[in-house]
């Protein structure tokens, strides 16, 4: 965990390296048309803000909430100005929660950067997916799906990772480990891991550390049932 810790600790925001990926390159291109990808979410601002995000009910998507700030860097943008893509269809955000003392401008603690937004629409026609309420396994094997900067128009995923902690990073709280790859634009996927009918969310993408495939989530377990 410590070696972890240490290389996230260089991926904050002025650093020049590209962060979440090695030397190989291990994401592919999966069809947004088939599960458990049809529920991953392309997420917008007016602010400029372009994340991912996972569909966990019709009209509910969660992401990181450092994906919504505002231009002023002092809060977070208001529900209408965000917007949501999943399937071909976009539509806007009618509510916006997000964790309990998140500070925009430090983009701290990780452990309260996720948001949930509540949809103007339904987009639930297709795949949703169910939050893990517990801990996941150490050594589970993970999955990162996102729409990503190198690739923006392209769904690129790592299939072949693992969690690797679960652990408390001192002031910024407990969260997932895993050596999964996915750089800029990845923030606010889901980490996903196997259950018995398919997919669940496990973590939230947060931060990636820099010229290597790591990264840390939210527990999905923490935060709080929509």
């Amino acid at each position: 965990m410590a070696g972890l810790a240490a290389a996230l600790a260089l991926a904050l925001p002025g650093a020049a390296e590209v962060p979440g990926l090695g030397p190989v390159d291990t994401r592919l291109q999966v069809s947004p048309r088939e599960a458990p990808f049809d529920a991953i979410a392309l997420i917008e601002t007016t602010a400029g803000g372009r994340c991912s995000g996972a569909l966990i009910a019709p009209r509910l998507v969660l992401t990181a909430a450092h994906c919504l700030i505002a231009s002023d860097a002092t809060r977070l943008v208001a529900p209408g100005d965000v917007s949501v893509r999943v399937g071909g269809r976009t539509v806007r955000g009618a509510q916006l929660r997000s964790g309990t003392g998140f500070n925009p401008s430090r983009e701290e603690p990780w452990r309260a950067d996720w948001a949930l937004v509540t949809l103007t629409e339904s987009l639930g026609n297709g795949h949703v997916l169910p939050m893990l309420r517990e801990p996941p396994g150490l050594g589970m094997p993970a999955t990162l799906a996102a729409w990503q900067y190198d690739r923006p128009d392209v769904l690129m995923a790592d299939r072949a990772c693992r969690v690797v902690t679960v652990a408390t990073f001192g002031a910024q709280g407990i969260l997932v480990g895993h050596n999964c790859a996915g750089t800029t634009g990845s923030s606010g996927a889901p980490i996903l891991v196997p259950v018995r009918d398919g997919y669940a969310v496990a973590a939230v993408q947060v931060k990636a550390a820099l010229g290597q495939p790591l990264g840390v989530g939210v527990p999905a377990f923490t935060i709080p049932a929509p």
